[in-house]
């Protein structure tokens, strides 16, 4: 095992992150990913943003795709200081795409909402000319499936690799898509879905990129049906690594429900809100910049703690097996992402402690970017217990770890109370978060990145505030940007719209492709 010691950035105040502004966001509902009850009290555990400059992903070809490193808010705790809870970081780090690297096949599917409100403002057209760009895109060895969906869903273009023969042929057919009818929703989900699962020998990235304009009314209707036939499928054969896009396009989608189908998949997807018709180019780019730099999949942190503690941690994905041992599946990573699971470790005033407290974790993963399996030494992490009421400075980068998850658990409150019409109290909690937010970082000693991040947070909830004076504010664009922007500091991916728009998490391939597809469009 690698011990770590924690760089510790010095701080002029000691303030305390207790704040009943936010008492009620707690763990136990960031680990469920579609609750909708307000977050039970949380004593002194402080969530929210990261550094909008992280730590700069590895490049050469010695290091692994993932590179796993440790971090503590406090080194060092007196026995007598009354602190008994620490917080850490493990933060995970994808490498740069090598630019020679001839990347990997995909496979990927299509389905899009054909219903009759996709003539309107040229929606339609507008998708199509889109899927042609992204048939561009793909090179041979890539294979393409389309689906669409109104009153029926229909395989448009079966599924099959891509070359100059096919993708005339399936020009052809998207060029002859029609509006029609209403919006079965769950058939062009399952249907896209049995396309990727027909093939035997898949590719490693597998994705499903859904778009529609309005509500399920055909077929299976109750979202919780919707997002259960899913999981349903996705619990058979030939399902590994089958991720699933979506795409809400205008006002007038069910938000939760798209958010909650990308975030069922697994590896989970992305939702992308595509509120002016033009962007959905540049959304689609952004989807498939990811899609085509997957570093790693199947990733797996083992998280345990000192025996005789309590670890808890942060993130929809982790599993309890003790009150010491977690483990958290992840997924995938995209090149240059940066990705940090918080944890609390409680109970470090227990004598049987003695004069230390260790955190050890374990990283295993498929490195896609060496078509092989790879495991990281565990690495610890050691907290100083020393007699004494002395408690060491806090670490900046954990602690805006830690804002960010509170961040996140402060719009998913919200949108549980607006989603019961209680607008008013959705509109306080949000409140609630932007005074916290001043209060944690007042006495802090930000560099200017971290204050990017911080202000980037603020803006980020002070522009959900006005869609919250009504339950019809909500419902129309508060209900979008909620899921949106939550789901986005939740997994620290971008899922941005607009190529212009800045996001923290967007690496440089996303970037590159959402800025193609938008110019190619024109």
């Amino acid at each position: 095992k690698r011990k770590i010691k924690a760089k510790q950035k010095p701080k002029t105040s000691n303030m305390s992150f207790i704040s009943s502004a936010l008492s009620r966001i707690s763990f136990s509902n960031l680990n469920s990913q579609d609750s909708a009850e307000a977050p039970p009290p949380d004593s002194d555990f402080v969530h929210v943003p990261p550094p909008l400059l992280p730590p700069a992903a590895p490049t050469s070809t010695t290091v692994p795709s993932v590179t796993l490193s440790l971090s503590q808010k406090l080194s060092s705790i007196g026995k007598s200081s009354g602190q008994s809870t620490n917080e850490y970081v493990a933060t995970l780090t994808a490498a740069s795409m090598p630019e020679e690297k001839s990347r990997a096949p995909i496979d990927v599917v299509v389905a899009v909402d054909t219903s009759g409100s996709m003539s309107t403002a040229s929606k339609l057209d507008l998708c199509k000319s889109t899927i042609l760009l992204l048939l561009k895109e793909l090179k041979a060895g890539d294979r393409f499936a389309l689906v669409n969906f109104g009153d029926e869903a229909n395989v448009v273009c079966e599924m099959g690799e891509v070359g100059r023969d096919r993708k005339a042929t399936a020009e052809s057919a998207i060029n002859r898509l029609r509006t029609q009818g209403c919006t079965n929703l769950s058939g062009g989900l399952t249907l896209g879905l049995q396309q990727l699962q027909s093939v035997s020998e898949p590719a490693a990235v597998r994705s499903l990129m859904l778009l529609t304009d309005g509500h399920a009314n055909r077929g299976v209707s109750e979202p919780d049906g919707i997002v259960d036939l899913l999981k349903g499928m996705l619990s058979g054969g030939n399902s590994k690594n089958i991720s699933v896009n979506t795409f809400g396009y205008g006002a007038d989608h069910q938000a939760d429900l798209l958010r909650r189908i990308s975030e069922a998949s697994d590896p989970s997807g992305s939702y992308y809100f595509v509120e002016a018709k033009d962007d959905v180019s540049s959304a689609f780019g952004d989807c498939l910049g990811g899609l085509l730099s997957v570093a790693a999949q199947n990733i797996r942190l083992i998280v345990e703690g000192p025996k005789g503690a309590t670890v808890e941690v942060a993130h929809s994905k982790a599993t309890k097996q003790s009150a010491e041992k977690w483990t958290v599946d992840l997924g995938d990573i995209f090149a240059e992402e940066v990705k940090d699971i918080v944890i609390s470790v409680s109970g470090l005033d227990s004598r049987s402690l003695g004069d230390s407290a260790e955190v050890t974790v374990s990283l295993s993963y498929v490195d896609v970017l060496r078509s092989r399996p790879h495991t990281e030494p565990p690495q610890t992490i050691t907290t100083s217990l020393p007699p004494g009421s002395t408690v060491s400075d806090r670490n900046t980068y954990v602690v805006l770890q830690h804002l960010r998850v509170s961040v996140v658990a402060a719009l998913k409150s919200s949108a549980a109370s607006a989603q019961a019409r209680d607008v008013a109290r959705a509109r306080a909690v949000i409140d609630e978060a932007l005074l916290f937010l001043t209060e944690a970082t007042s006495g802090l000693e930000l560099s200017p990145a971290d204050r990017q991040v911080v202000e980037t947070y603020k803006q980020d909830m002070e522009d959900v505030l006005p869609t919250l004076r009504t339950y019809t504010d909500y419902e129309r664009r508060g209900s979008k940007l909620m899921s949106l922007k939550g789901q986005s500091h939740s997994m620290q991916r971008c899922n941005a719209s607009t190529e212009t728009e800045f996001n923290p998490y967007r690496g440089s391939s996303k970037l590159a492709y959402a800025m193609k597809m938008k110019s190619a469009s024109k």
